[in-house]
Order: C-alpha cells, then sequence, then structure tokens
C-alpha cells in the first residue's frame, strides 16, 4: 500500500454479485436450522368419465430434503498495517486509540460482503447442477461449446425441451452464465434488432421467456426451470450480510482487529421432469 498526498478511495476486486438472489430469481426458505423437506406432489387417473363406481385415483408424495451447509468467514488485520496506510491520516492519534477511519470499515463490509455474496452465487448453481444431473427425470440436453455463432441454435434446444405442463408458465426463465449471455447479446446484436442490443437496453428474452444470467453458473452450461421450483434455503438471509468487527486491542491485547460472519447456504429442486439441464 502506498501513501502520496490525500487518501482516496479504497478499491476492491470485482467479483460475481450474487444475482440470482439478488433479482429474485431463486425460491427462498428461511429458518432452516438443519433440514428442510421438500414434498413433492404427482398423481394419476384423478380424472375419469363418470360412471356409478367410486374408482380411486392415484396421488403419490415424495420427499426431497433442503440442507443448508454452514459457512463462516474469518479474516484478522494486524493494526500496525493499518497505520502504515494512507489511511492512518483519518485517524485518531495515540498508540492506544482503536478508532479506525470510517471509509474503511465501510469498504471491508462492502468488500467482504461482495465475496460472500460471490460464493453463495457459485455455490447456488455448482451444487444445483450436481442435484439435476444425478436426478434421472430432469430432461437432459447434450451441450455443446458455446459461441456466438451458434448460442441462438443451442438455446432453441433448450426452449424446445422445456416440458409441455411447464411451457406458458410466468416463472419459467432460461438461466445462462456469463460467457452464454455475452454471446447471446452479440448474436443479436449482429441479427440487428433495433440496433437496440448495441446499448444493452432491451429486456433479455428468448421467443417469450426470460434469459437470467447467473455469473456462478459454469461456461456452456444452461438450466430451464420455473423459479418456483428451484430453492435457496438459509437460517436467516441476513446472516450473510452482517459482520462482527472485533477489536482484540481492547480485549486480549493483540495488536489487530478480527472480522467474522456465519452463514448457511444451500439448494434443491422439487419436480425433475420440470427441468431442463444443458450441459
Amino acid at each position: 500500500s502506498l501513501y502520496a498526498g490525500e487518501a482516496g478511495a479504497y478499491i476492491g476486486a470485482a467479483v460475481k454479485s450474487g444475482k440470482t438472489i439478488a433479482d429474485g430469481q431463486i425460491t427462498i426458505l428461511e429458518g432452516i436450522k438443519y433440514k428442510k423437506t421438500l414434498t413433492i406432489v404427482s398423481s394419476s387417473s384423478l380424472i375419469r368419465d363418470a360412471d356409478c363406481d367410486f374408482t380411486d385415483g392415484t396421488l403419490t408424495l415424495t420427499d426431497r430434503a433442503l440442507e443448508p451447509t454452514d459457512k463462516k468467514l474469518n479474516l484478522s488485520l494486524c493494526a500496525t498495517d493499518l497505520e502504515q496506510d494512507w489511511q492512518a491520516a483519518q485517524m485518531a492519534a495515540g498508540a492506544n486509540n482503536s478508532n479506525m477511519a470510517g471509509d474503511f470499515p465501510a469498504f471491508m463490509m462492502e468488500y467482504l460482503g461482495a465475496q460472500v455474496g460471490d460464493n453463495i452465487e457459485t455455490q447456488i448453481w455448482t451444487d444445483m447442477v450436481t442435484n439435476l444431473t444425478a436426478d434421472t427425470n430432469v430432461v437432459d440436453v447434450v451441450g455443446a461449446t458455446l459461441s456466438a455463432t451458434n448460442i441462438v441454435a443451442e438455446m432453441q434446444k433448450v426452449y424446445d425441451a422445456v416440458p409441455a405442463s411447464v411451457y406458458g408458465q410466468d416463472d419459467l426463465r432460461i438461466y445462462v452464465g456469463t460467457n452464454a449471455v455475452r454471446f447471446y447479446i452479440q448474436a443479436m446484436s449482429t441479427l440487428g434488432y433495433l440496433n437496440a442490443y448495441y446499448a444493452g437496453d432491451v429486456p433479455l428474452l428468448f421467443e417469450g421467456v426470460e434469459v437470467v444470467h447467473c455469473p456462478g453458473l459454469a461456461a456452456d452450461t444452461m438450466v430451464a426451470s420455473r423459479v418456483s421450483n428451484i430453492f435457496w434455503g438459509t437460517d436467516l438471509q441476513s446472516d450473510a450480510t452482517t459482520f462482527k468487527v472485533l477489536d482484540q486491542r481492547e480485549s486480549s491485547g493483540a495488536n489487530e482487529i478480527r472480522i467474522a460472519a456465519n452463514f448457511s447456504s444451500g439448494v434443491q429442486h422439487a419436480v425433475g421432469g420440470d427441468v431442463v439441464l444443458y450441459s
């Protein structure tokens, strides 16, 4: 770190934001201390031609567990290092003064919050794809290496594979990773739709279905699902944005400042047959 003249702004490395949760593109379940059971209902032969008999239909209940994983963030910062940084100009005088400059804690909360968001975003789609791959009821579409020249044709495969019972639902989405959304926008720009895609001010749609950019989704992977059919579970959503700043100079005497956070995160889907996995 360098000090030169007046203090400037702290700059954090760019990280993938937690877009899937922030944009409301997954169903959130809170209050899960250990695990939550999702009850999936299926039926057959419920509706028949009327006659004089009582002919029983079939209603089947199956369970799928959503079990969040406990996670933590721990970070120790040496107070001496902070004092040698340019922010020392904003700190009160005195070797025993524990007051950090106001902009540094604000930066750390924003930066560490982004790190947590990045971790959750990546974990959501890593675990989701793992679960979908293991579910034999999921509609599988064989993927390819995506590019701007084939993205429309490959997305068409996903679109065509959407089950008839799911097609037309208001919360149906096509989830794509960063490379796919870039290729799709490039393709739309090449097609020249009102030249609007050059400005990036057009909602992403594929034949009427909303296309959702998920930074945590792996390259060359796409998922089509209803928002109401995929779940992210946690104990309390705000845990992921709550940090404790512990000044050890006032407790243990160590010349350091500790930052800690604890949260939980887990994903699950409900009806596998209503989901399309392109991979």
